[in-house]
């Protein structure tokens, strides 16, 4: 049995321009969705990503403003100084001598140290003597509150060097803005070891 040339070509099994086009359209499609959960899953990745490292540079700032709060007024050879010269909402200055020469005016270890929150900006800045330096971005509030030995909040902001000497903890809010409209708030309440 022998098959003629003609014979050959029309038994030949092929895709027609219809079948190709819905094939085609039929990759498309999935090659549409696809895409979009690969595009949908690298943005949620980024908004994640996003709101640790904002997360995690509050509570670093949050640790950093404890151990300075709780330092304030380290005073080993009692030269007499103010341990919270600056009190307000928005600025906190705190004064400690950490390494004992008498002074609470070195720079390492840092011993005179200002936060202050700029709300125009939502930058809160920090100064330990050689100029401010931006320690975080994207806050919409920071507030500094006091409080004395019986835990009764001190209200008259800057406080006075009466109110000041009465400070026995400070509590600290950090409300900062992840971006997408979604806040973050982090708060704490710090004992001064020397008040």
């Amino acid at each position: 049995m022998t098959r003629l040339k003609g014979q050959d070509m029309k038994n030949r099994g092929g895709m027609t321009l219809v079948e190709l086009m819905v094939a085609l359209l039929i990759f498309g499609i999935v090659m549409s969705v696809v895409f979009s959960v690969m595009v949908n899953s690298r943005n949620s990745y980024e908004d994640t990503r996003e709101r640790a490292q904002f997360q995690q540079s509050i509570r670093a700032v949050i640790s950093l403003l404890t151990r300075e709060i709780r330092s304030a007024g380290c005073n080993p050879t009692q030269a007499g100084f103010e341990p919270l010269p600056v009190a307000s909402a928005w600025v906190l200055q705190c004064r400690s001598d950490l390494n004992g020469d008498a002074d609470a005016n070195d720079l390492n270890p840092d011993e005179n140290v200002t936060y202050t929150f700029n709300p125009g900006t939502g930058e809160l800045f920090r100064d330990n003597g050689s100029g401010p330096v931006v320690i975080l971005r994207g806050l919409q509030g920071v507030a500094f509150n006091f409080y004395d030995g019986a835990g009764n909040q001190l209200n008259n902001v800057p406080l006075g060097p009466l109110d000041r000497a009465q400070v026995r903890e400070v509590g600290v809010t950090l409300q900062g803005d992840l971006g997408d409209g979604e806040t973050v708030s982090y708060s704490t309440r710090v004992a001064l070891r020397n008040g």
